[in-house]
C-alpha cells in the first residue's frame, strides 16, 4: 500500500512538473517577445504611434522627425531620407506610408526588409493595418485587443450623435488653391457615417485621392452651416475678410473651427479621436480633447502587466503545490 501510495504521489509530482514547464516555456516566449532584437524603422508618424500604443517603442531604431518619442531614438525626415542612409541603424523591418525620393527602389535594391502601408481610406483600413503591424512586431494579441476596443467605441460614438440638417464644408488646403474631402477619403467617411451632408462628398477628384479642389462659387453657393479648417496654411483665421465670405451662413452664426493638424493627417490608433471631435464638434462646437488614444495606450500596457503577474501566480502556485506534494511523501516514508 505504501508503495502504491507513492507512485500516486510521484505522478502528481510529474503532472506538477509538466505543468510548471509549460508556465516557464510561457512565459520566456513572452519574454522573448517583449526584448526582441527585432530593429524597426518607421518613416511614419501614424505607424509609430500604432508601435507605441501596442508597446512595441522600444523595437524601434529610426522614426520620422514629427514622432515624439521620450526614448533615444535616431530621427529621420521621411521626406528626402534614402535607403543607402537606413543602412547604418541595421533594420530588419522599415515602414514606409509614402514612396518619397524613391525609398522602395532603394529599399528592394538593398534587400531591405519593408512594409507600405499608405493612408486608410476608412475604418476598415486602419484595422487592418493595425493588425498587421501587430503581426509584424509579434504584438498580435494586443492589435486584436485594440482593434476590438476601437470598434467598441466607433460604435458608441455614431450611436450616441445626433445633429440633424448640418451642411459642413471641410477644408484641408487654401494657398495653392481651396481643397476639401469627399467620400473617398478617409474624413469624408466619416461625415457619411455620422449622417453629416459634406458639399463636398460628390466632388470628383481626377487623381482619385479622395481630396478635390472646390471653387469658392461652389462653397458660396452650397452656403454651408459649419466651416472646419483642417490645416495651417491659411492666411487669416478670420475667414469673413475673403470676398463673399461673410455671407456664408456658417461664418455668420460663428460656426467656424481649426481642428488640430496632427490628428487631422493621422489614420492609426486616433481615428477614434477624430470622429469624436468631429461628432462633438458637429453638434456643439466643442472640442473633446483627445481621450481615446491615450487610453488605449494604458489599456495596452496594464493588459501586458497582467498577463505576466498571472503567469508568476500560476508559477507561485505551482511550486507551493510540489512542495506540499514533497512533504506528502516524506511523511509516508516515515510512517
Amino acid at each position: 500500500m505504501e508503495y502504491q501510495s507513492f507512485l500516486v504521489v510521484r505522478k502528481e509530482l510529474m503532472k506538477y512538473k509538466i505543468l510548471i514547464l509549460a508556465a516557464l516555456i510561457t512565459m520566456c516566449t513572452n519574454s522573448t517577445e517583449s526584448s526582441t532584437e527585432q530593429r524597426v524603422v518607421s518613416l511614419s508618424t501614424t505607424h509609430t504611434e500604432i508601435i507605441q500604443t501596442l508597446g512595441g517603442e522600444n523595437l524601434l531604431v529610426g522614426i520620422d522627425s514629427f514622432s515624439e518619442s521620450e526614448l533615444p531614438i535616431e530621427k529621420i525626415d521621411a521626406f528626402t531620407v534614402t535607403a543607402d542612409e537606413l543602412v547604418n541603424l541595421n533594420p530588419d523591418l522599415v515602414i514606409v506610408a509614402f514612396d518619397f525620393n524613391g525609398i522602395i527602389d532603394g529599399l528592394e535594391a538593398l534587400n531591405l526588409n519593408y512594409v507600405l502601408l499608405p493612408p486608410a481610406r476608412n475604418f476598415d483600413e486602419v484595422y487592418t493595418q493595425i493588425m498587421e503591424i501587430g503581426n509584424l512586431i509579434n504584438k498580435s494579441e494586443e492589435s486584436i485587443d485594440l482593434v476590438s476596443e476601437m470598434e467598441n467605441d466607433v460604435a458608441e460614438i455614431i450611436e450616441n450623435f445626433s445633429a440633424q440638417n448640418v451642411k459642413v464644408f471641410h477644408e484641408i488646403g487654401y494657398t495653392y488653391g481651396i481643397y476639401t474631402v469627399n467620400e473617398n477619403s478617409f474624413i469624408g467617411e466619416i461625415y457619411n457615417l455620422l449622417g453629416v451632408d459634406n458639399i463636398a462628398n460628390f466632388k470628383e477628384d481626377p487623381f482619385g485621392s479622395g481630396y478635390p479642389e472646390f471653387s469658392e462659387e461652389e462653397i458660396l453657393m452650397a452656403n454651408p452651416n459649419l466651416i472646419i479648417v483642417g490645416h495651417s496654411d491659411y492666411l487669416n483665421k478670420d475667414l469673413s475678410t475673403r470676398v463673399g465670405w461673410e455671407e456664408i451662413t456658417a461664418i455668420q452664426s460663428g460656426n467656424l473651427f481649426f481642428l488640430d493638424e496632427n490628428l487631422a493627417n493621422n489614420w492609426g490608433t486616433n481615428t477614434v479621436d477624430l470622429l469624436n471631435t468631429l461628432s462633438e464638434v458637429t453638434q456643439s462646437q466643442e472640442d473633446p480633447g483627445v481621450v481615446y488614444s491615450n487610453q488605449y495606450s494604458d489599456e495596452i500596457q496594464n493588459s501586458s502587466v497582467f498577463q505576466n503577474n498571472i503567469l508568476y501566480l500560476v508559477l507561485f502556485i505551482l511550486i507551493g503545490l510540489i512542495s506540499y506534494s514533497r512533504t506528502r511523501t516524506k511523511q509516508k516514508e516515515k510512517v
